[in-house]
């Protein structure tokens, strides 16, 4: 019996994982929705996220055996370590809530071998990303445009972020697909959906209101821009050429025009009034560096880092967790400098052992043939997106650490892998 329903289980993997994919963006509707209309925590899409979770390490250890139980058992052993740790040197206070944050860390490296295995001989779709990417955006677009979105911060700042619950969380969704939707629109030239989906993209990105979502999209672009200028001087299209500088000067002037009108330019002004930055040379001080670019990350590291620091040995091998005294720890929210205090050394190398395994083979292959692949609108697309992917974990956080956004890193990831395989 159990055998018939494993052969079931493999034969529809595929469309499993698919269901699973697209349900994202209404769990996360669902969650927005509960939380700021009734006030509701009820973690329903954590709670579904969790059930995958057992789904794919059931089907890692039952199913899907190829190398996989090795890697389970050494995260087993892990967390055997790290709880224990908690236990001896915090009590049982705040146990519940450090295996919680735990299950939130496992998430990612489970989830992405388990990606890895379904799609050993398949490929993800660049289409299926395209479609998530749009209804994120029309989930943002219309309920902002008619003025129903709910807000981007709870005081302060403005903004607004759609029917969803995280500006940075969202902002950093769509940082993470763009790429992957503009390969799969080259690749079937449809230029006029390309052309609205980039304008309903600038216009989202605006109004969410965030640095960081921003800073990565002006990435993509000054990338794709490069890219443009070069195949049109390769192929000697001049008029073309001049055409796109015209548009580059349109384009330039008419965001230098409604750029002010943005929350995301009214934000910048309120932060830098907040921080009493009247002149350029105010700017430039560490203290002003840290507050408005790093929204004061830099300070919660150093703090954070001296109680790493004062930990015991066993601590800073496997971890301090995300409590201290019985109160919740600051994260610094850049989470590789999270992951190495929270999780310790030890933890840092198991659980991204897979990760940095994966970005290596892309760099590689990447850089091994850097002309063809710079050519390659798809493959250049999907590299930035690991770029974008790498940045939005440094800046923002909560991206290799939250169900929710560490899903469109490994699809990204596991995508572009293939990719640049081919």
């Amino acid at each position: 019996m159990l055998k018939k329903v494993n052969q079931k289980i493999e034969s529809n993997i595929i469309v499993i994982y698919m269901i699973y994919l697209f349900l994202q963006p209404i769990l996360d509707l669902t969650t927005g929705i509960l939380l700021n209309k009734f006030n509701l925590d009820l973690s329903i899409s954590a709670y579904i996220r969790m059930l995958f979770l057992l789904f794919g390490v059931y089907y890692l250890w039952f199913i899907n055996q190829e190398r996989n139980k090795k890697y389970l058992i050494v995260l087993l052993f892990y967390s055997i370590f790290f709880l224990s740790g908690i236990y001896i040197f915090k009590g049982m206070n705040m146990f519940l809530f450090e295996s919680k944050m735990l299950l939130n860390i496992l998430y990612f490296p489970i989830i992405l071998l388990f990606t890895i295995r379904i799609f050993n001989y398949k490929k993800i779709s660049l289409k299926k990303i395209s479609i998530i990417l749009e209804i994120y955006l029309i989930l943002i677009f219309v309920p902002n445009l008619l003025n129903i979105g709910f807000n981007s911060y709870s005081y302060a700042k403005t903004g607004a972020i759609g029917f969803f619950y995280s500006a940075n969380a969202v902002g950093s969704i769509i940082s993470l697909l763009i790429g992957g939707a503009i390969a799969y629109m080259q690749k079937c030239k449809n230029r006029v959906r390309l052309l609205i989906l980039l304008i309903v993209y600038v216009y989202c990105l605006l109004n969410i209101g965030t640095k960081a979502p921003l800073l990565c999209a002006s990435l993509i672009f000054i990338y794709y821009l490069i890219y443009l200028f070069y195949y049109l001087i390769k192929t000697r299209k001049y008029i073309l050429f001049i055409i796109l500088i015209g548009l580059l000067s349109v384009f330039i002037i008419a965001f230098i025009i409604l750029i002010p009108k943005t929350p995301f330019y009214q934000n910048i002004i309120i932060h830098l009034n907040f921080l009493e930055i009247h002149s350029f040379k105010d700017f430039f001080s560490f203290k002003c560096l840290d507050r408005f670019i790093f929204s004061d990350r830099l300070t919660f590291f150093e703090n954070n880092l001296e109680i790493y620091q004062n930990a015991n040995i066993y601590q800073k091998l496997f971890g301090i967790g995300y409590t201290i005294n019985n109160s919740y720890l600051k994260i610094v929210e850049m989470d590789y400098l999270d992951m190495i205090i929270s999780q310790g050394i030890i933890g840092f190398i198991i659980i991204y052992f897979l990760y940095f395994k994966i970005l290596y083979k892309i760099f590689r292959n990447y850089f091994k043939n850097f002309k063809n692949n710079f050519n390659n609108l798809i493959k250049s697309s999907c590299f930035i997106a690991v770029i974008i992917s790498i940045l939005c974990a440094c800046l923002t956080g909560h991206v290799l650490s939250t169900p929710a956004v560490a899903i469109y890193v490994i699809i990204i990831l596991v995508l572009t892998n293939k990719i640049m395989e081919e």
